[in-house]
């Protein structure tokens, strides 16, 4: 596509994420970064001089920019509603990191805005492309009906804003969405939430180690279970496991395998999977110019998931879902 004809993206914040949108609209080969913008100057600096684009400190720089008719916004999860917010004001299509917002009620602010302006509010979902969960969806009829589902995901890393209660949010709506995405993505009757926290904090307030469990319960009578854990020295392991009537998927060392009693054990090799794809499908939308909340009435689904899995740990109760 010709270079004038590319869709101009402004790129809101400059860390790895953004680095990633960055790289991932230059291989869609319609979209053109076009300036970056973070408040920390030399990190934008060097953000802007890597790709070869303009950057600023100034927000307002980007969304009064008529040139710019997209931006993607990879900043703490506690800003993500007021700068999707604004950006569809100014008339911008908006892709954003989950968490999208906070609450239900200012993701359906969001959707409504979008589709009164006819604009493509995009959540990006980037984790139903990821491995091994990606190569287990395209085969996941082998294993029958799905009884039961599990993640545990430990880590040693926990700094950043990722430790700022005030910038990251809820726990379950940034740590779980990621994994609740994927169970939903193939199981999306949760009839009801119950969950677990701990978390270790320091003298300023800041989260030093999480350790959590959230369990979902299916209408159709299958389980989920997720373990969470970050801040935890020394320690990194991933593990995931679908079971079906038939057979079971199971991750577990870096090896996906399936197993049944005819066959027995086998590992699996992993599909090939782009997580740039979700980019290019957003900057797709816009060409062809129509009203897409496709993705953002998907993360609406997941995080009212996980804002039940919060209200059940405070308040230690079995949380249903038509309730909330």
């Amino acid at each position: 596509m010709p270079m004038e004809n590319k869709i101009k993206v402004g790129i809101i914040g400059a860390g790895g994420r953004a680095n990633f949108q960055a790289k991932s609209i230059f291989a869609s080969g319609i979209g053109e970064p076009a300036i970056v913008y973070s408040p920390f100057e030399d990190e934008v600096r060097k953000f802007a001089q890597q790709y070869g684009i303009q950057y600023t400190t100034s927000l307002q720089e980007v969304l009064s920019n008529k040139e710019i008719s997209a931006i993607t916004i990879s900043t703490p999860n506690a800003t993500h509603f007021e700068i999707s917010k604004q950006g569809l004001l100014h008339g911008k299509n908006i892709l954003v990191e989950y968490p999208p917002t906070l609450n239900i009620q200012e993701i359906d602010e969001l959707i409504s805005i979008a589709e009164q302006k006819g604009l493509v509010y995009w959540v990006s979902l980037t984790q139903l492309l990821e491995n091994p969960y990606y190569t287990i969806k395209k085969n996941i009829k082998d294993i029958g009906e799905i009884i039961f589902s599990s993640y545990s995901f430990i880590s040693s890393y926990l700094g950043g804003w990722y430790a700022d209660p005030g910038l990251c949010g809820p726990l379950y709506t940034w740590q779980h969405f990621h994994f609740v995405s994927q169970i939903l993505d193939v199981q999306d009757d949760v009839e009801s939430v119950y969950a677990f926290e701990n978390i270790k904090y320091s003298d300023d307030g800041k989260m030093v180690s999480t350790s959590s469990i959230m369990t979902l319960k299916f209408i159709s009578g299958g389980i989920s279970t997720i373990e969470f854990a970050m801040g935890i020295k020394n320690t990194r392991d991933f593990k995931m496991e679908f079971v079906g009537d038939n057979g079971m998927f199971y991750f577990n060392e870096n090896k996906l395998c399936y197993a049944d009693k005819k066959t027995g054990k086998k590992e699996i090799s992993l599909e090939e999977s782009n997580l740039g794809v979700d980019t290019a499908n957003f900057l797709k939308r816009i060409l062809q110019k129509q009203v897409s909340v496709e993705t953002a009435t998907k993360a609406r689904k997941i995080l009212n998931v996980c804002l039940c899995a919060d209200i059940s740990a405070k308040e230690g109760r079995i949380v249903k879902m038509q309730k909330i």
